[in-house]
């Protein structure tokens, strides 16, 4: 199936949740990453168990230090 990740198109399996592309993308640890789900903020905890769906819009926020 079809999504978009930070409006690039990407192919998932059907069933993957965001938990298991974010292990995909991120490769390391998720902390200081935030995700949106079709513009609505999804905690963490909530990863495993949100699943894609044709069409999602999923936005990976990674904060950054600066100063």
């Amino acid at each position: 199936m079809n999504i978009f990740v930070n409006d690039e198109p990407k192919e998932v399996a059907e069933g993957t949740s965001l938990l298991s592309l974010s292990n995909e993308l991120i490769r390391s640890n998720s902390k200081g990453w935030a995700f949106a789900l079709n513009d609505s903020i999804i905690p963490k905890v909530n990863l495993g168990n949100t699943l894609l769906s044709e069409g999602d819009r999923v936005l990976l926020i990674q904060a950054t230090q600066g100063g």
